[in-house]
């Protein structure tokens, strides 16, 4: 992990629970949590980035509730950060292209 990285994991990882689990919504580094916490799932339309990775209270509804497996969540803005970034440049992918 790189020092830059290193400085806003280490905010989840502040509030990491007994099983490895952090809250979803420790910053905004994907913009606004609630919309952001829809690539999660794929609801509302949004590509569906956290296949694969562990989540807790996923089906719960609510972004203040999510939480991600710190080990997952690199990955998880990666992918979010990419998709973005695509689709900021009118370039529209699937989601397997995201999904390692």
């Amino acid at each position: 992990m790189n020092t830059n990285q290193n400085q806003w994991v280490e905010r989840y990882l502040a509030n990491m629970d007994e099983e490895g689990y952090v809250p979803f919504n420790a910053d905004r580094r994907l913009g606004q949590n609630q919309y952001a916490s829809r690539f999660a799932s794929g609801k509302q339309d949004s590509l569906n980035l956290g296949q694969g990775l562990r989540w807790k209270n996923l089906e719960s509804g609510s972004y203040h509730d999510l939480m991600i497996h710190n080990e997952d969540l690199v990955e998880f803005h990666r992918r979010v950060k990419a998709a973005k970034d695509d689709i900021g440049m009118g370039i529209n992918h699937n989601e397997s292209h995201y999904v390692r």
